[in-house]
């Protein structure tokens, strides 16, 4: 584990990947197939839905957003 809220470069005009992995309370996180964090928030215990966010200052295009289990 690298740590919670890690500063990372993403590099500008190409397409990174975004992976989240959720089991139970445990969130594992992902950029472009390295792993940089986990954390545990059991904030949200019932099944719900999914969304995106981005910051105002910056581009950001989505494509190709999945959910579902494995």
């Amino acid at each position: 584990m690298i740590g919670y809220g890690v500063d990372v470069d993403v590099p500008k005009g190409k397409w990174n990947t975004l992976r989240v992995e959720f089991k139970a309370s445990l969130f594992t996180v992902f950029f472009n197939g390295k792993k940089l964090f986990e954390v545990e928030d059991d904030t949200f215990k019932e099944a719900g839905a999914v969304g995106v966010w981005t910051k105002a200052d910056s581009v950001t295009l989505f494509d190709d957003f999945v959910f579902g289990t494995k």
